[in-house]
């Protein structure tokens, strides 16, 4: 049910942005520009904003010429623009942007010599190059925007891989580490079987020097029977210190282990959550590819 919740929020608001999608509209209008009507054309472009499109605009019209757009009045003109696609010589160019909610309208009339303007009819061919031209403008900054929201998406859906990643090392980390004191408790098991063995020999071993040594007249041979005894007890000593060492040893390895099972559920529990979200996120990004794919097609 958790899985469905997430993939079906996030599919919502997918949907919910594709949805709100608009397509590219040019029209051919009259335009008013410094007070008087001109033939012109419009553009829709949708959701890109109002400063980024002004920007671009600019960059554009001022592209391959030594003359500067000029703002006035809301209008935006240049003298002697240099575009190829709409005349092989060189054009004045009116312009107005008006934001209009998530969209932005971009007005523009053509003039090809003083007071004769591209439109149908009269000057078509470069009528058609002005529309192909303004059109292709907005196309791009609208496949700007799509493709950074997919990157953004992308990248959404890349942090999410790599959070799966780190739950599934830590995964495979509590596990090395179950089968390292494992390994561990075995060979210190092992260990205790031959220490044992070791202390129960040097513990008879003392008991029958101790009843020996009694029986010993005081002197030399005394002095080296007692020496040699002592020397057994130093090394049932430091038996018992390697006892209780491999014991503690095997106490710290099984608590690791009982550490490393109760936490491996929770790992194994987040690792199916970001998959699940992982799944969600593919599924949005997958809607914005095909969003970019929808505009380049108009």
């Amino acid at each position: 049910m958790k899985t469905q919740n997430i993939f079906f929020l996030l599919m919502v608001l997918a949907c919910a942005t594709i949805s709100a999608q608009k397509p590219i509209e040019v029209f051919e209008e009259n335009i008013v520009f410094t007070n008087s009507e001109h033939p012109g054309i419009s553009v829709i472009i949708p959701e890109v904003g109002y400063e980024t499109v002004e920007k671009s605009w600019i960059r554009s019209i001022e592209s391959g010429t030594k003359s500067k757009a000029v703002y006035e009045n809301g209008e935006w003109s240049i003298f002697g623009a240099n575009i190829k696609d709409i005349s092989p010589t060189p054009v004045n160019i009116y312009s107005r942007l008006v934001s209009q909610d998530t969209l932005v309208r971009l007005m523009v009339s053509i003039e090809l010599k003083k007071d004769f303007y591209a439109e149908r009819g009269t000057a078509e061919s470069e009528f058609t190059g002005a529309k192909n031209f303004i059109r292709q403008f907005a196309k791009d900054q609208y496949i700007d925007l799509a493709n950074d929201q997919l990157e953004k998406e992308e990248e959404k859906l890349r942090d999410i891989e790599n959070e799966l990643k780190g739950f599934q090392k830590q995964e495979s980390k509590l596990e090395r580490t179950i089968r390292k004191s494992e390994s561990t408790i075995k060979n210190e098991n092992d260990n205790l079987v031959v220490l044992n063995n070791e202390l129960s020999t040097l513990t008879e071993e003392i008991i029958s020097q101790n009843e020996q040594v009694v029986l010993l007249e005081e002197g030399a041979a005394k002095e080296e029977r007692m020496k040699y005894i002592r020397d057994l007890e130093k090394r049932k000593n430091k038996v018992t210190r390697n006892i209780n060492k491999s014991k503690s040893n095997i106490s710290k390895a099984e608590s690791a282990i009982k550490d490393a099972n109760s936490r491996i559920p929770k790992e194994e529990s987040l690792q199916d959550s970001a998959k699940e979200r992982i799944n969600a996120q593919e599924a949005v990004v997958s809607q914005f590819r095909e969003k970019v794919k929808t505009i380049e097609a108009y």
